[in-house]
């Protein structure tokens, strides 16, 4: 086996292999080919530095990625599996010390016993998690209903996408990175501005959004076809009459109108009001994304 740095020759068999984990069903929704794909090619990303590819006999087995230098997600073919992990967290851990970085932390399902177990064993403990909800699509979502003086349409870029990000620091903070993130991901190839879903007031102001999404590379190969339903927001000047609701229905409608068979969002385990309205929407958790950590000590 060797390892290296990825290149921008690697990005087909990169996603080959993610597709071959997310078919092995330990793959978490962070690390769906879009977002795989925009992080890779952020110009802000050390690639050099911040990715590793092991091959064995000229085929790729295993790949990693730091995200901000200290974030590890880890691919693994499902035949590799319980030895490049170690590979990769001992790469990693290395190129923290290196970099100054005192915690490492690796992303792991709470469904995936042997990563959680071999994680344990070397010392990491759970320090954050978050929960990964999903909603089947099979029978019609309700329409949405709205209260007077509120329309339901698309964004209109490039004319809203400021407004779009600063109801969205409103509602998760005003992290540059998350918003860098989410102006390249409207120049993606995956975006699709027919699901890029707004509700405005009678001033045209967005009073609330949900972001659907549909990764391509997965469409073809993996199932059941799965759709994001996030970022959901609403303007802390609407909430509590039922524009989030009605925003969430428009979107499951928009993915199941194009063949998705599952939709999914994130949220964090202490937003109890989010919980209400995915849960009476239909979601239901799949499982946590775990964010082990460790100290590092040189």
């Amino acid at each position: 086996m060797s390892l290296r740095a990825y290149s921008n020759d690697d990005l087909q068999d990169v996603l080959d292999l993610l597709l071959i984990c997310e078919n092995a069903g330990y793959v978490d929704m962070e690390l769906r080919s879009t977002e795989l794909r925009l992080a890779l090619a952020n110009p802000a990303f050390d690639r050099q530095r911040h990715t590793a590819m092991i091959e064995q006999d000229g085929a790729l087995i295993a790949f990693g990625l730091l995200w901000q230098g200290r974030y590890l997600g880890l691919l693994v073919h499902p035949d590799s599996r319980g030895v490049c992990e170690h590979d990769l967290i001992d790469w990693a851990e290395a190129r923290l010390v290196e970099d100054g970085i005192g915690l490492l932390i690796v992303l792991c399902r709470s469904d995936d016993d042997l990563l959680r177990t071999l994680l344990e064993h070397r010392g990491y403990s759970v320090g954050n998690d978050e929960l990964r909800m999903t909603r089947s699509l099979d029978s019609p979502p309700p329409q949405p209903t709205l209260p007077g003086g509120f329309t339901l349409r698309t964004l209109r870029l490039p004319e809203e996408m400021d407004a779009w990000l600063a109801l969205y620091a409103e509602a998760f903070g005003s992290r540059e990175s998350a918003l860098r993130k989410w102006r390249a991901f409207r120049a993606d190839s995956d975006y699709d501005p027919t699901l890029d879903l707004i509700i405005v007031d009678s001033d045209d102001h967005i009073a609330a959004a949900c972001t659907c999404s549909i990764a391509a590379a997965e469409l073809a190969a993996v199932h059941p076809r799965e759709g994001r339903t996030e970022p959901v927001m609403v303007s802390s000047r609407y909430r509590g009459i039922g524009l989030g609701r009605a925003v969430v229905q428009a979107g499951l409608i928009a993915l199941r109108d194009r063949g998705i068979e599952v939709a999914s969002l994130t949220t964090e385990p202490d937003n109890s009001i989010a919980h209400r309205l995915y849960e009476s929407l239909g979601y239901e958790v799949t499982y946590k994304a775990l964010w082990y950590q460790r100290p590092l000590h040189d």
